[in-house]
């Protein structure tokens, strides 16, 4: 009986010093408000020359822009009224310095097709500019819209960025 009391008392000794070490071994308040103020705002801001128009699948006209990126993935597609005549996505977050950014952009205009059959496409500039802490980092353009290389860009966009 004497030996279980004496391992319990040992054992919750240990406990109390383990305790003690975790809670004296956190962050300080200071570290944790220097790490927070690392973050800095971060915009990112994809724009079309020509608003996105109105398309229809029924019809064979296509008008969509995609963008998948670190942060966000949005779509603005003309099949739906509320979303044609949109020319601009815009994201705001906050990053740290050195963090890296992906995007996949694909945008693609179809109008429709030819008597032959072949599809028809419209380009359209797409910038892409990213303004991180108040300063334009980044600021780019890209002829988007085709599949047939009618568009010297093509339709997809793939960006790899470092925050400075």
């Amino acid at each position: 009986m004497l030996y279980i009391y004496c391992m319990k008392t040992k054992l919750f000794r240990v406990l109390a010093l383990a305790s003690l070490v975790f809670f004296f071994n956190g962050c300080t308040p200071d570290e944790v408000e220097t790490t927070q103020d690392q973050f800095k705002p971060l915009i990112i801001r994809l724009t079309l020359t020509e608003p996105i128009a109105q398309s229809s699948l029924a019809l064979g006209t296509y008008d969509r822009l995609y963008v998948q990126s670190t942060y966000f993935t949005e779509t603005i597609d003309g099949e739906y009224p509320n979303q044609a005549g949109r020319n601009s996505i815009e994201y705001s977050t906050t990053a740290l310095s050195n963090s890296s950014i992906s995007f996949y952009i694909d945008y693609l205009h179809l109008l429709g097709t030819d008597v032959s059959g072949y599809p028809i496409y419209q380009c359209n500039t797409l910038n892409l500019e990213l303004i991180y802490n108040g300063q334009t980092v980044y600021n780019q353009s890209r002829d988007l819209g085709s599949e047939d290389g009618t568009c010297p860009d093509g339709h997809a966009w793939q960006v790899s960025y470092t925050l400075p």
